[in-house]
């Protein structure tokens, strides 16, 4: 719009300059015209008029001429209000409601931080006047204007964690200042797109200078309190596991195991995209895998021809059974073992793997019993039987049936008394089966 008033006045000025050439050179005729008139005598009164004339056409020229420059100079102002600070020209607005707006403006954007009964601390008045275009103030310039003339105040940046106020930077540029360096705090140059997980928002907001935050403080404050996610692709070789695969034969001891085929690592190189929240890994994408070798599984063969060694883990001496005592002080000594009554006759099974290296009568206490070593420290004794089916130095497994229940010994019915031994100490069996 400037330019084309710009572009009007233009041709204005040149259809003026146009005509003030035709009125000097009408002024000049008729300057030549008096001269011959008052030449006349019979036009010598009026001739003397027109001398007077004569003389003054200075001012005749003045007053030909003086309408055709007040005209363009009322043709380039217009009116408005002139807006004054503490008594100085701050600018031209179009009128005295606009200065009203900025500065309600101004206050209610003040009372975000300095409360609700903010005032402008400065004298303002509004005149009217008449203006060029080019002192004529825009809505922003003059809440600039104003802002610049009240020492106390500026364009402060607040910033914003899930809705609610943080803190306070000088400017905008601080606040993103302060906030990149959290991020860099737990970020690498190789991260890409890292970024805040909480709401994290800058606003420019005009308000009082004395609300700004320290900058050290406000970024102690800021940087416990936010965490920063990033991804990054990273590329690294990485070795392929290999597999140990058993092979059981039957023709060898359990104590055999040879490796027929050793294991070698395979070997990759991977590329993964890995994201980060405050610069630990917190999930990570394979993008590409090439093998550039293949692992080779190891194969072993181990015997499991049954020489007496037990595998570890107990199998219950009985299929059926009910559980009448523990192991635990009884009668003013330490019961061994667990009682489990069941029917005379029953089947009693080889907890474990081993090698029978007791199986007689004690005459009292136990009656009929058998214990059998497992070849790895412990062994399991099974009392009050009513018949032995296993003899010293025969090899059971697992499972395998050495005797029958009975009633034999110091027993008051028919029960197993079945105890667990290792390193040659007693102990619970009820560490290695659940009696119920």
């Amino acid at each position: 719009m400037r330019t084309n008033m710009r572009n009007l006045f233009s041709i204005l000025g040149g259809l003026l300059s146009g005509l003030l050439y035709v009125m000097m050179r009408a002024v000049l005729l008729l300057d030549a015209l008096i001269d011959r008139i008052c030449s006349l005598p019979v036009w010598r009164r009026i001739g003397g008029l027109l001398g007077a004339l004569r003389r003054r056409r200075s001012a005749c020229a003045i007053c030909a001429f003086l309408p055709f420059f007040l005209l363009p100079g009322a043709m380039l102002t217009r009116s408005g209000a002139m807006v004054s600070v503490d008594g100085r020209p701050l600018g031209v607005v179009e009128n005295a409601d606009e200065l009203t707006a900025a500065v309600a403006e101004i206050e209610s954007d003040a009372k975000i931080l300095a409360g609700d009964g903010y005032t402008l601390p400065i004298s303002i008045n509004c005149t009217e006047t008449r203006a060029p275009e080019s002192r004529f103030l825009t809505s922003d310039g003059l809440k600039s204007a104003l802002v610049e003339a009240t020492p106390d105040l500026d364009t402060l940046a607040v910033i914003t964690v899930d809705g609610e106020q943080a803190g306070v930077c000088r400017t905008a540029e601080d606040a993103q200042t302060l906030l990149d360096r959290i991020k860099a705090k737990y970020t690498t140059a190789s991260d890409d797109g890292a970024q805040f997980m909480q709401a994290v928002h800058v606003q420019n907001v005009i308000a009082p200078v004395e609300y700004t935050s320290d900058f050290g403080e406000l970024y102690e404050y800021l940087s416990p309190r936010l965490d920063v996610t990033a991804t990054r692709n990273v590329t690294y070789t990485e070795q392929i596991p290999y597999e140990t695969i058993t092979r059981e034969n039957d023709e060898r001891d359990q104590t055999y195991q040879a490796t027929l085929q050793p294991g070698h690592e395979g070997e990759a190189v991977v590329t993964a995209e890995i994201t980060t929240v405050d610069g630990q890994e917190h999930g990570r994408t394979i993008l590409e895998r090439t093998v550039l070798s293949q692992a080779t599984n190891e194969i072993v063969e181990v015997g499991t021809k049954n020489v007496g060694i037990g595998t570890g883990t107990l199998d219950y001496p009985l299929t059926s059974y009910t559980f009448t005592s523990a192991f635990k002080w009884r009668w003013g000594r330490l019961h061994s073992g667990v009682d489990l009554a069941t029917p005379e006759g029953s089947p009693v099974y080889a907890a474990d793997n081993g090698k029978v290296i007791l199986a007689e009568c004690s005459g009292d206490g136990y009656g009929n019993y058998i214990i059998l070593d497992h070849g790895n420290g412990m062994k399991t004794l099974y009392g009050h039987n009513s018949e032995l089916l296993v003899s010293v130095g025969d090899v059971v497994a697992k499972g395998d049936r050495i005797a029958l229940s009975g009633n034999t010994g110091n027993s008051t019915g028919p029960h197993v008394h079945f105890e667990t031994i290792v390193d040659d100490e007693k102990v619970d069996p009820q560490i290695y089966l659940s009696f119920s």
